[in-house]
């Protein structure tokens, strides 16, 4: 199978299969519109918890979607394209999406990126002393997250790192929610994590890797062999305050 070098909507559906998967939401596909209800028990609540994702939309597409965003201001618009050509300045790509919908950016500036996974090693990492790796597997998903020892500065059983990573359609390997606590950080536990990660969805003979990087992960990404493809900009209600946007939540343990 050939790494994929631009932004296809098979691309983008896998990703949202494995993002779906791992955290527990209701994935719905329109046409080249993919709808996602952040959980289940957000409507069991009363809660419009959507949020819509496109691929390279046209702009009537983001008009129609942007519409609904604006007539409900919980959801949330996510949008992904093909890297331009020239590079540009930081949060220009936000900037023009948000003067085409008259919405407001939450999320800039991210990355979509892929891996060849056949050049992942199939072996689980080497875990220091001071750590031990948990893993649970679910159905086509698995978590690994890495717990102080007796030996660690820090003292026993502090969570330092977690990740998850879904198998989609036996061909991609979907990350996702890849965390470090900020008191073990540069301490090579993000490549830690995504080394153990990659073991454990190699299992399933995965050909393609696949995540989304904020701006502190894709130094990380780009490091252990990861190419960028395109960009990602999250969408808002303009008269919603980016910090109530649960989008911008930081995954926490």
């Amino acid at each position: 199978m050939a790494i994929t070098t631009s932004l296809t909507d098979e691309l983008a559906t896998a990703w949202l299969t494995g993002r779906a998967r791992i955290r527990n939401y209701h994935l719905t596909t329109q046409g080249n519109i993919h709808a996602a209800l952040r959980t289940p028990e957000s409507a069991e609540a009363g809660e419009d918890l959507w949020e819509y994702v496109v691929t390279n939309a046209s702009d009537d597409v983001l008009q129609v979607v942007a519409g609904e965003i604006l007539k409900n201001p919980t959801r949330q618009l996510i949008i992904a394209a093909d890297l331009p050509e020239e590079t540009q300045a930081a949060g220009v790509t936000a900037r023009t999406y948000a003067e085409k919908t008259k919405l407001r950016p939450i999320g800039v500036d991210e990355l979509v990126m892929v891996t060849d996974m056949s050049e992942q090693d199939v072996e689980e990492p080497i875990v220091p002393e001071q750590f031990t790796a948990e893993v649970v597997r679910n159905d086509d998903w698995y978590l690994v997250a890495f717990r102080t020892t007796e030996e660690s500065e820090a003292g026993p059983d502090k969570l330092a790192a977690r990740g998850r990573v879904a198998v989609v359609d036996g061909t991609y390997a979907v990350f996702d929610q890849i965390w470090t606590s900020p008191d073990f950080r540069r301490q090579g536990l993000g490549s830690l994590t995504m080394r153990y990660l990659s073991s454990l969805a190699l299992e399933s003979d995965v050909e393609e890797g696949l995540l989304i990087a904020g701006v502190e992960g894709q130094a990380l990404y780009s490091y252990l062999g990861w190419t960028a493809i395109g960009d990602v900009v999250v969408l808002g209600h303009p008269d919603v305050d980016p910090k109530d946007q649960w989008a911008t939540q930081t995954f926490e343990p």
